[in-house]
């Protein structure tokens, strides 16, 4: 009887480097001196530097009134419901106590929250209302899907920018369905920053509900 053990070793190499690839592709990108900037809201790599986001989206007036006009079914989040997934990192409330901040720790720490929105709604923006002072370093917020063993599916960003204090910045337009019977969503964001000039104050999920649906579920099972 013929053996091939070689193919088959050939073939999960492959298929675990297909799946490293796949993983990562599109969260490590060079900056201008060529350091990799990590813009995932998965751990940062070793090495990696998130500190400056680039791929922020400011929508123009116009597209902020129609995106307001067209999307008319939106969730909004608080700030201070974030909480840290790493326990290296210390936060305060801030303003009125809506916004947070990262006190202490690592800059790289990520915070989060759940994210409920109707079963079969189609989402399309992420919002986030920051309030930044820091002109050397800005946030990170994403809209994250997770699959049912913790992998990101998808993730769409947006940044802080500048130093003039309150302000926000919005994703690029998107689609996704919500299904959860397949997924679980999550708003992350990354400080890169330790200090009140880098709070993160609310959200705002832009969204189309599914036919016949009209407001969110009063109880989730």
């Amino acid at each position: 009887m013929r053996r091939f053990p070689d193919v088959a070793l050939t073939l999960a190499v492959s298929l675990i480097l297909v799946g490293v690839f796949v993983g990562s592709a599109g969260v490590v990108r060079a900056q201008g001196d060529g350091t990799p900037h990590w813009s995932s809201s998965a751990p940062v790599p070793e090495g990696a530097d998130p500190g400056s986001p680039p791929d922020t989206y400011t929508a123009s007036p116009a597209a902020e009134t129609e995106i307001a006009q067209t999307y008319n079914a939106f969730l909004r989040i608080s700030g201070a419901v974030l909480k840290p997934r790493e326990s290296t990192v210390d936060w305060y409330g801030a303003g009125g106590g809506g916004c947070l901040y990262a006190s202490a720790g690592s800059t790289f720490a990520t915070f989060n929250t759940p994210i409920y929105l109707p079963q079969g709604s189609t989402v399309k923006f992420l919002r986030m209302y920051y309030n930044d002072t820091n002109a050397d370093k800005n946030s990170h917020a994403w809209f994250t899907v997770y699959d049912l063993y913790g992998q990101i599916v998808l993730e769409r960003g947006a940044a802080s920018t500048g130093s003039s204090g309150n302000g926000y910045a919005t994703t690029e337009e998107f689609t996704h369905t919500i299904n959860y019977d397949s997924y679980s969503y999550v708003v992350n964001w990354r400080p890169n920053d330790l200090g009140s000039d880098m709070q993160v104050c609310g959200f705002r999920i832009y969204y189309h509900t599914a036919p016949g649906i009209v407001y969110l579920p009063l109880i989730m099972r």
